[in-house]
């Protein structure tokens, strides 16, 4: 049986996951989804309610049959740059991704995670709506395109607000990308309130922060660790602005009722994976923030030596345990 890993050509986690089930001496078969019908091939038969079929590079394929396990991480459209035309190059390129992500759902086998249940999980108005059947507390939040609301929110918090995105928060300007980061809204930006008539703002609730956590869920196995984002003025209000030198991480013990929490909220979208973020305050109490149910892990493992990848490999290799 094999074991099927779905990625881009530059991605360190699939690497990393890579060399660890090839030194178990798993049989793995990496699809580079930029590749797809350049350097790779496929073929699909359908009979009688059954179907089966393989990939196949110049070097190594897998029958769809023998797949046991598959990694999806961070799959890239097919490229078909060697098409000239724009038209056909587009209809190549979308048929190629209609016949991968149709051919996902009908794989029946073990998923790190299945696309249908990562995009079902991406939700994060869903995911606050029920975070409290699973005991967590979350901040109050409030997403809206009335300038009034977020005023009258803004005073109801007593001026202790930050701004998000609800999405990637990623804007390309003349070719520079450019990102969005939570930040804290003081009495200057109340003046610019009327702008967010055009796009539904999401406003929450600042927390006070004895330090963030980072938990990452595999299978039932949970990874908590600490970033200490109020080391640095860079970091206070979101530590993806990375200050890695004065923000410590460290391993996190999470109380019993926590760590079984976030392998229930995990599983409950159909989940094998699934980062969450979470703050613990000035008096430990512990506050929900998202899941993200295909996130990055390495830094944290190469930070605190929590074994993520290692987690992930037993995982798909043996998938039911």
């Amino acid at each position: 049986m094999s074991i099927l890993v779905i990625t881009n050509k530059i991605d360190p986690h699939s690497d990393e996951v890579i060399k660890i089930l090839q030194n178990k001496k798993a049989e793995v078969f990496r699809l580079n989804t930029e590749d797809f019908c350049t350097n790779i091939e496929t073929i699909l038969k359908i009979e009688n309610g059954h179907f089966d079929g393989k990939f196949k590079s110049k070097l190594r394929e897998i029958e769809f049959s023998k797949i046991k396990s598959v990694l999806y991480r961070r799959p890239k459209k097919t490229e078909a740059d060697h098409i000239q035309n724009d038209h056909y190059r587009n209809f190549v390129e979308s048929e190629c991704w209609f016949y991968l992500n149709w051919l996902w759902e009908a794989l029946p086998c073990f998923w790190i995670s299945k696309p249908s249940c990562i995009r079902k999980a991406e939700s994060k108005i869903k995911q606050l709506t029920i975070a409290n059947q699973f005991g967590f507390t979350i901040p109050k939040t409030l997403i809206t395109t009335n300038p009034e609301e977020a005023r009258c929110f803004y005073r109801e918090c007593g001026g202790n607000v930050v701004n998000k995105v609800l999405g990637t928060g990623f804007i390309e300007d003349q070719g520079i990308i450019k990102t969005i980061y939570t930040h804290r809204i003081n009495d200057t930006d109340l003046g610019h309130t009327e702008s967010i008539q055009c796009v539904p703002c999401v406003f929450q609730e600042r927390i006070e922060k004895k330090f963030e956590l980072r938990i990452t869920v595999v299978g039932k196995k949970v990874f908590a660790a600490e970033i200490h984002s109020q080391n640095s003025p860079r970091t206070k209000d979101d530590w993806r602005r990375y200050d890695l030198e004065n923000t410590p991480h460290f391993p996190h013990k999470l109380p019993e009722q926590i760590q079984k929490a976030c392998v229930e909220f995990v599983s409950y979208y159909g989940l094998a994976f699934g980062a969450i973020d979470m703050i613990v305050t000035p008096k430990n109490e512990y506050i929900f923030l998202e899941l993200n149910p295909n996130g990055q892990w390495l830094w944290i493992e190469r930070l605190t030596n929590l074994p993520i990848s290692e987690a992930i490999a037993d995982l798909l290799i043996n998938p039911y345990l």
